[in-house]
């Protein structure tokens, strides 16, 4: 009875010793789920992976198609490099883990859509035909939300809107009387 007691404890002891070193391993993460983290970090809300992908290639960031590929750290420093942060992967060739990618991710969090939102975006001048400014600037919004730019973190539909003339005010192009 001894003999079998002590077999029982020494094999718990190996099963609590394998679940202990297995938990410790963290999963890879894929080249999707990367790009809403990143896409996240820096004010956007979706958590769809191919808008987020769009989002950044907005940007100027080289994401790739397999977005179901494990991402490597080379591919996550060079994306973050993309976005003008300097991040240089120890091991290039390794499978990037959810910890590192949360730590990557943070740093993405410098990197706001203002920062690096393209200048060049086209907003729709039919904005400009509302009657006033809060109408123009709602409408900017919201299409800055259907391409996937925050507006909370730029100011480009102040700026945008803001050539239309108060009520009761006159346009500074038009002659005075």
């Amino acid at each position: 009875m001894r003999k079998s007691w002590l077999v029982t404890a020494v094999a718990t002891a190996l099963a609590v010793a394998a679940f202990a070193a297995s938990s410790g391993v963290q999963r890879s993460i894929t080249v999707g789920e990367f790009a809403v983290k990143i896409s996240k970090a820096m004010g956007n809300t979706s958590a769809d992976q191919k808008a987020a992908v769009s989002t950044l290639k907005k940007l100027g960031v080289s994401v790739g198609t397999d977005l179901s590929a494990s991402l490597t750290e080379g591919q996550a420093a060079r994306i973050l490099g993309d976005l003008g942060l300097t991040v240089t992967a120890a091991h290039p060739d390794s499978a990037l883990t959810a910890g590192k990618a949360e730590q990557l991710a943070g740093m993405a969090r410098s990197v706001s859509l203002a920062t690096v939102a393209p200048q060049d975006v086209a907003l729709p001048t039919s904005c400009l035909e509302l009657r006033n400014r809060g109408q123009c600037d709602t409408c900017c919004t919201n299409y800055l939300v259907s391409i996937h730019i925050n507006p909370n973190t730029t100011p480009i539909c102040a700026k945008f809107c803001a050539v239309i003339v108060p009520p009761g005010h006159q346009s500074p192009s038009e002659p005075q009387p």
